[in-house]
């Protein structure tokens, strides 16, 4: 294997250790309010402890099962995108409906939504690069 396989890739281990590290997302979310990795839940809590235990067990069976790595990447990648897309147009028509109806509305958007949506997207693009990388490789 090459230094560039993706196989070695330390886009790979970042990866792996983002899903894991999950649990400290939590605790900043449950201790400061710190929601970065998953705002767009807040006002679904089973939802968004659904979604923090799906990304520590993704991340659990990257690491004791690597050659599920890239289908789990795939996988999670297409979960975050519909959760990101939703996270931006949910609040975007809700936004459009109270203009439309007089009503007044409050900004649907805070910081830690545009920290969300940047690190959503660097972990989608990571993921899917590693991923058909790898699967590229297996072929």
């Amino acid at each position: 294997m090459s230094q560039n396989d993706p196989m070695r890739s330390g886009s790979a281990q970042v990866l792996k250790w983002i899903y894991l590290g999950t649990p400290v997302f939590l605790v900043l979310d449950l201790a400061f309010g710190w929601d970065i990795r998953v705002s767009f839940f807040d006002t679904h809590p089973g939802w968004k402890y659904g979604y923090y235990i799906f990304c520590f067990v993704i991340g659990f069976l990257m690491m004791k099962q690597p050659r599920l790595e890239p289908i789990l990447g795939i996988i999670e990648s297409g979960a975050n995108i519909l959760i990101l897309s939703l996270s931006i147009l949910v609040p975007y028509y809700a936004a459009i409906e109270a203009i439309s109806s007089g009503e007044e509305f409050a900004n649907p958007f805070n910081k830690f939504n545009f920290i969300n949506y940047i690190f959503s997207g660097v972990i989608i693009m990571i993921s899917m690069h590693v991923s058909q990388g790898k699967l590229s490789h297996t072929q």
